[in-house]
């Protein structure tokens, strides 16, 4: 009768573990755009700063696995990356200028040995933060055993972390800076310090299961790369990641427009209002629609779902630019659960339904790398030339206009695929080609 009230105890240090690794990231990662802008850089240097961030994750995120695979040392790998995630954000917090008020010069930021410090750390970090990911990815997915359908639950503390610490680092940055004409976000970072040791000690005592090695059938990833319907799939996760790129990176540099153009009396209070939006995205968004998402796409097609996506996404961003009070952005953040979580969902079991036997982490990692390493770096450098061309507002009306169009493609040749592709047994197809399997590959992917 209490049955869903039960908690595995082995479990209890996983969700502990992805609960602090993302109170680790909040108090920085989401804020890196107005730290950057602080620090006097335009968007077009933003833009570029967020386009080269994810490129290393797509040598990282396939060496991490296939290394701590072959030595058998995740445990001691994700320990050792945690550490180095404290020992960055000590470089981060004590990096000169971060209380510039004017925008710099593009020509003079590029010549600024203090500019590439910057870049490098926060390149640094990210880069640690997308290896310390795949490990602990798969380190759950080995406890998890036979039970993968319940990563979700496991992953969701992350959500909850990520929306509790974004929202508290939000307003002690604000209570610190009172009476300043700049943001202090050190107190931010200690927060993010102070998680990320508290992860290190919640590491220690994981009982890791390593996984024997598999190796991959070359003819089935031939397969997947040539089939219309995993490309056109591909095709839709690049769009996927380039919107997201927006609410990720550009969402909050456009409520500190509109907090300066319309309503400077939210200026002292911004953080809180940022932080905060987070929090919606994360509570109210994210967490239902993780829970829900097994239950909506057992009765809806995964690709209709994304339809969904595009669709809420013209909408979400026409309604930014029409909105002028920054407080008025928080309801609309409600749209996040459709626009990422459910739309990440879908993607990882589309995935999982198109690729053959022996082929799941293969798909996986190629849509991991469609969504991060492709998708996200096109979807920054558009951003900073449409915010330096025509501001944050007019560029989300631009955005909203793209998404809907995205919107009626992608349904359209979704409908065409599944009226006319002849091979409609891919799944099975590709999978009778002889070879060993390679199941235990997709524990390398997020």
């Amino acid at each position: 009768m209490y049955t869903f009230l039960q908690i595995d105890k082995k479990l209890l240090k996983m969700k502990l573990h992805f609960f602090l690794a993302m109170a680790s990231s909040a108090p920085i990662i989401p804020f890196l755009t107005t730290i950057s802008m602080q620090r006097g850089y335009s968007s077009v240097i933003v833009g570029l700063i967020f386009t080269l961030l994810p490129l290393p994750a797509l040598i990282v995120r396939p060496v991490i696995g296939a290394l701590t695979d072959k030595y058998k040392c995740r445990k001691i790998a994700l320990i050792t990356l945690i550490a180095i995630n404290c020992l960055i954000i000590c470089v981060l917090m004590f990096i000169p200028g971060t209380t510039i008020t004017t925008e710099l010069p593009d020509i003079n930021v590029i010549k600024s040995p203090t500019f590439w410090l910057f870049f490098s750390t926060i390149a640094l970090l990210t880069t640690v933060t997308t290896a310390r990911s795949v490990l602990e990815n798969t380190i759950c997915i080995g406890l998890l055993g036979e039970n993968k359908y319940k990563y979700g639950q496991q992953r969701v503390w992350g959500a909850i972390g990520w929306g509790t610490i974004s929202f508290l680092s939000g307003a002690v940055i604000d209570w610190f800076s009172r009476g300043k004409d700049y943001k202090n976000y050190t107190p931010g970072m200690i927060i993010a310090l102070t998680a990320c040791i508290l992860d290190v000690f919640v590491v220690l005592k994981f009982k890791v299961v390593e996984n024997s090695e598999g190796k991959m059938d070359v003819s089935n990833v031939k397969k997947i790369l040539t089939n219309i319907r995993v490309l056109s799939f591909l095709l839709w996760v690049v769009a996927f990641g380039f919107f997201n790129a927006f609410i990720w990176l550009y969402l909050f540099w456009y409520l500190e427009d509109l907090s300066k153009i319309y309503h400077p009396e939210t200026i002292p209070y911004i953080k809180t209002l940022e932080g905060l939006t987070l929090t919606i995205q994360c509570f109210l968004g994210e967490v239902p629609l993780f829970f829900l998402s097994s239950y909506i796409l057992k009765r809806v097609d995964n690709m209709k779902v994304f339809s969904l996506m595009f669709f809420v996404f013209a909408a979400r961003f026409f309604l930014y630019s029409i909105i002028t009070n920054p407080v008025l952005v928080l309801p609309v953040e409600l749209l996040n659960g459709l626009t990422y979580a459910l739309a990440y969902s879908a993607a990882t079991s589309y995935a999982a339904e198109l690729a053959p036997v022996g082929a799941e982490g293969t798909l996986q990692g190629i849509v991991g790398t469609a969504f991060l390493g492709i998708g996200e770096p096109v979807g920054s450098l558009v951003g900073g030339q449409l915010f330096d061309r025509f501001g944050s507002i007019t560029s989300f009306k631009i955005l909203s206009g793209t998404a809907l169009v995205v919107c009626i493609t992608q349904t359209i040749v979704n409908s065409l695929i599944n009226r006319n592709s002849k091979d409609k047994n891919f799944k099975e197809n590709a999978s009778s080609t002889d070879g060993p399997s390679i199941d235990t590959i997709d524990n390398n992917y997020i």
